[in-house]
């Protein structure tokens, strides 16, 4: 069955009519709503909310949206703005009222194409069973470099696609967006070059290894989850964010790697957090062959915020295995990972990647965070301290940083600071099956393994539809070489190449040293409500200490997009 036929099926068996509260289905990340909230938390405008387990429900959203509404006095005024935005984006979710939205096929949905007061929709119905929302999204995104080795190269694409989602019986939700893009322009080459700057396009296969000049992706699943949200069962694709990180988090980033497909518990009762997943991500060996199965498992439970808001603590673990069947030691959501995998491997194996970590955010004041992380790659407490080779059995990566809203007393203006260092040989495995990535890219921390970065980032609304920000990143790293007898010398820099850990003492930075100062310019604004103009610039300058060699490139990026 065609995509068309199948989204024109689920229209027509959604189409009834009537109000219905509580939508079960989840925030996509990429909407902003989150940063949002996370800024309300901070201000102390709301309680118990949690930035560092994402997405989150539509339900729970619309909850923190009703009691930020029921302190509005306590807003600056372009929260009020942005607070408005979202009552009206989300005004299903928490009045069960469609009075701000409008249906492109209805009989003033063309009239109101262009209205800044209404959420608009292709269709959305609704009884007091069955929800239903239809959009169209539509795009056009241009990617261009300019550098010093890369030349110019560039593309145009265009993107249609749609998005289905509602809640049956207020307790099953439903969620599928499908996109088809075609390039305009720029060559087959130049698609290879340019995939980098979107980890969509750089997991697609179509797009960078098969040349064609149409790809498509997707999003999509079932949820269910009682009136209480006390429990979440979720199977199907979508993109997922744990870790304290505020630029970026060291555990798991939807910022670097594309979704991927997962079965998914969440438990959440007052200050307890839990969740677990175990989902199929793509890896390849070291001839470069597709693996036929990978993957990831991951627990997470997070405790807080206690007195009186103010600290939060978080426990991660993680395990990497490939080319095996389904282990049900693994899908058992109330076990230790580490212990399971110990307890399940072939006898002098040791192929599966295993981590662990823990994380604490402190809110000391108001529109003021503080976030440590600690992940633990490999740990042998005989060893700790060790200057030899024996050493190098300890991994670890370290992340530390601050989120300062409202700063310098300016409303509004966000200031961030984050620390990341990563140990050689961290992420990556002495089995390039198991390590840390999807489809060759980083599942947690976009910084390669052996580096450390400085990373700052500003950011502002001004008003409702208009978002600026502004980051600077300093990173050092000590990468992999070839000696004058034309020896490889791994120092454990490349997330795919973990062999030879215990070659030679790990030490920080050794290596050939290049140094990158990294500035990200970007800037969101809707002139109509829900019709996006975005372009982002990102300059790049390389320090290759031992050649004396500098080089940079540019980065340009922007996009038209109608999401309705």
């Amino acid at each position: 069955m065609s995509k068309v036929k199948y989204c024109f099926l689920l229209l027509f068996f959604f189409t009834v009519s009537g109000p219905l509260i509580s939508q079960v289905e989840l925030v996509p990340l990429s909407n902003p709503v989150y940063e949002y909230l996370d800024r309300m938390f901070t201000n102390r405008i709301i309680e118990n909310y949690s930035s560092s387990m994402s997405p989150v429900s539509r339900r729970e959203t619309a909850g923190f949206l009703s009691e930020i509404n029921s302190r509005r006095n306590k807003l600056s005024k372009t929260d009020k703005e942005l607070l408005d935005y979202y009552l009206t984006e989300f005004e299903y979710d928490i009045y069960g009222s469609s009075k701000k939205s409008s249906n492109f096929f209805s009989k003033k949905g063309v009239g109101e194409l262009f209205s800044n007061k209404k959420q608009k929709y292709l269709y959305s119905t609704a009884d007091s069973n069955v929800s239903f929302f239809w959009d169209a999204i539509a795009g056009l995104i241009y990617i261009g470099l300019d550098g010093d080795s890369s030349g110019k190269p560039h593309v145009l694409l265009g993107q249609l696609g749609t998005r289905l989602r509602g809640t049956l019986f207020s307790s099953v939700g439903y969620y599928l967006r499908l996109s088809n893009g075609v390039r305009l322009g720029g060559t087959t080459e130049d698609a290879a070059k340019t995939a980098f700057v979107d980890p969509v396009l750089q997991s697609t296969r179509k797009y960078i290894s098969e040349g064609s000049k149409t790809f498509d992706n997707y999003e999509g699943y079932l949820r269910y989850a009682p009136a209480k949200d006390w429990l979440g069962l979720t199977v199907g694709r979508d993109a997922l964010s744990f870790g304290t990180g505020y630029i970026d988090k060291i555990f798991l980033s939807n910022r670097n790697s594309a979704p991927f497909d997962f079965l998914k518990l969440d438990l959440h009762y007052k200050k307890i957090r839990y969740s677990f997943f175990h989902s199929s991500i793509v890896g390849n060996d070291s001839n470069g062959t597709q693996l036929e199965s990978k993957y990831l498992v991951f627990h997470r439970l997070e405790l807080g915020p206690f007195f009186n808001n103010s600290f939060k603590l978080g426990f991660n673990e993680m395990v990497i295995y490939s080319n095996i069947p389904l282990n049900f030691a693994f899908i058992n959501p109330i076990s230790f990972l580490t212990s399971a995998d110990l307890n399940t491997e072939l006898p002098g194996k040791n192929s599966n990647n295993t981590l662990l970590g823990i994380d604490m955010q402190l809110f000391p004041v108001k529109n003021l965070s503080i976030q440590g992380s600690l992940l633990i790659d490999d740990i042998n407490f005989e060893t700790l301290g060790s200057d030899t080779t024996t050493g190098n059995d300890n991994k670890f990566g370290f992340q530390g940083g601050l989120n300062w809203q409202n700063a310098f007393t300016l409303p509004n203006l966000n200031l961030a600071y984050e620390y990341t260092r990563l140990d050689p040989f961290v992420y990556s495995h002495r089995e390039i099956n198991n390590s840390y990535s999807n489809w060759g890219l980083p599942i947690g921390h976009a910084l390669n393994p052996n580096s450390d970065e400085h990373a700052f980032k500003l950011a502002f609304n001004y008003g409702s539809r208009l978002y600026i920000s502004l980051t600077y990143k300093m990173q050092r790293t000590g990468e992999n070489y070839t000696d004058s007898l034309g020896n490889f010398i791994n120092v454990g820099s490349n997330i795919l190449y973990g062999k030879g850990d215990f070659v030679r003492k790990n030490e920080f930075l050794s290596g050939e040293r290049i140094n990158r100062n990294i500035i990200i310019a970007e800037l969101t604004w809707q002139p109509i409500r829900q019709y996006y103009i975005s372009v982002r610039f990102q300059r790049r300058n390389y320090d290759y200490i031992d050649k004396n060699i500098t080089s940079g490139e540019n980065i340009y990026w922007g996009s038209l997009r109608i999401d309705y």
